[in-house]
């Protein structure tokens, strides 16, 4: 089992692969041109998830909240039927790189599920996941150095049953395009709410990760050492936030799209930024700033 731990790393990164690089949705957004509905919804707080929604197998929206104080990720790997929720926590915690491999289905990833979240906030992506024994898990450290697995922040559950004719929204969607060179937006701007198809046009797995600027003079800078301190110390610096990270989707596959709705505070001011998902700490993560709306 891979584990590459919470890295201290830029803020904007998908921060939390493990074996993956890895709610409710916070405002009605347009789903036009969808077909079906399929939906699960994981709500995360201190130290536990609660998932609602009977999802089928398939194409579904993947819902993540995070209702608690502390930031939270929802790492998703798929498990062979019937490993506990105990033998998935002990192979977290190992320091064996090759710990758990006995418990997954292949190298058990699980692309374009929902990325690492703020108190209060709320992300929603589209992921195909198939029929099977699912672990979500949450590896951000807690104010007392411990990760969140640690406390106990580890489940399981199960899709099943007859494929879900749900397909993704075709009609009133923002494309953004990742290349090698950088995040191409609309030429019309990001609208405030909406789905967004983002084209990985790279040779490598890349998230998309959406951070809102909080504070006057807040630059990328800011919130890359504000999260640097966080992730080396387990606490949040001191003094008023200059970023909240808001969600985003992870491990986008190589010549590949996925989809992440967004509610977002018009006129607000935002950032979308993308790293290789396949090394810890990219040096050469890619970000652009935007206005919504």
């Amino acid at each position: 089992m891979q584990t590459r731990r919470v890295r201290g790393v830029r803020f904007w990164a998908g921060l939390t692969a493990l074996l993956v690089v890895p709610a409710t949705i916070g405002a009605a957004v347009s789903s036009a041109g969808a077909t079906g509905s399929n939906k699960l919804t994981v709500t995360a707080g201190e130290y536990t998830y609660k998932f609602s929604g009977a999802p089928k197998p398939g194409n579904m929206e993947v819902a993540f909240k995070n209702a608690g104080v502390e930031y939270h990720m929802m790492g998703l790997v798929h498990l062979k039927p019937n490993v506990t929720v105990k033998q998935l926590k002990t192979a977290l915690l190992s320091n064996d790189p090759a710990a758990g491999k006995d418990l997954t289905v292949g190298e058990g990833n699980v692309a374009n599920t929902p990325n690492f979240l703020g108190p209060d906030q709320s992300t929603t992506t589209i992921a195909n996941l198939p029929a099977g024994h699912y672990g979500v898990f949450c590896f951000v450290p807690a104010p007392d150095g411990k990760s969140h697995v640690e406390h106990g922040m580890v489940k399981t559950f199960d899709i099943k049953g007859s494929k879900s004719s749900y397909k993704p929204p075709t009609s009133g969607v923002a494309d953004v395009t990742i290349t090698d060179a950088g995040i191409t937006l609309p030429s019309s701007g990001v609208p405030a709410n909406t789905w967004i198809k983002i084209a990985n046009n790279t040779a490598v797995p890349r998230d998309l990760t959406l951070a809102q600027y909080l504070t006057p003079g807040a630059t990328y800078e800011s919130g890359t050492a504000y999260f640097d301190e966080f992730f080396s110390s387990g606490k949040l610096p001191a003094g008023d936030p200059p970023v909240s990270v808001n969600g985003g989707v992870t491990a986008i596959a190589p010549n590949s799209s996925a989809y992440l709705e967004v509610a977002m505070r018009n006129g607000g001011k935002y950032a979308f930024t993308s790293s290789n998902t396949a090394v810890d700490d990219d040096p050469n993560e890619l970000h652009v700033d935007f206005t919504a709306g």
